[in-house]
């Protein structure tokens, strides 16, 4: 990556501490989401759970991170450039992600977080559980992925809504008009 963060210069990219923590989270959240799913015997929602990561998986991969100049490295994003890289061609001739892109991930996220609320509705316990890692989820996206665009982000990044959002709740880094 060619960002001179303090960050990117001492690990060559995202701290591998918080990213760690960052997947742990994430992964008791699908565990929590899937058990929950399973034992409310939610059929409907676990199929929808589990299109939104088919979705999200594929073409978003596609119209977004396979055109990203961060492609085939351990971005702030869940290391998504290089997951991406493994099992997906460069895309050459764009600099920037496709609006359609961005919109399919909107899409695919909302299901993958709020399917499991849906059909866990009926259990307190599982559901208050899996809200509060869902939050964790976006906390640590928005004050660590965003926070990076928000301050050092280039190009299109700067202008992403995310960190337009993060510029103004905390401020820091380059003043966008919203």
């Amino acid at each position: 990556m060619n960002c001179q963060c303090a960050e990117c210069k001492e690990y060559m990219g995202p701290n591998p501490r918080v990213m760690m923590f960052r997947f742990l989270v994430i992964f008791a959240q699908v565990i929590v989401g899937f058990v929950g799913l399973v034992k409310e015997r939610s059929w409907k929602a676990l199929v929808a759970w589990l299109g939104g990561f088919a979705l999200f998986w594929t073409v978003p991969r596609y119209l977004i991170c396979a055109r990203c100049a961060g492609y085939g490295n351990k971005c702030y994003s869940l290391y998504l450039g290089e997951i991406t890289s493994r099992y997906m061609p460069k895309v050459e001739g764009h600099d920037r992600p496709s609006n359609l892109g961005i919109v399919l991930e909107l899409l695919a996220l909302s299901t993958i977080s709020n399917a499991p609320a849906v059909g866990m509705r009926h259990n307190r316990r599982l559901l208050a559980l899996y809200m509060l890692l869902a939050g964790l989820t976006f906390w640590g996206q928005f004050l660590h992925a965003c926070r990076h665009c928000a301050e050092y982000g280039t190009d299109w990044k700067k202008e992403c809504p995310s960190a337009k959002a993060y510029r103004l709740f905390f401020g820091g880094g380059r003043e966008v008009a919203l």
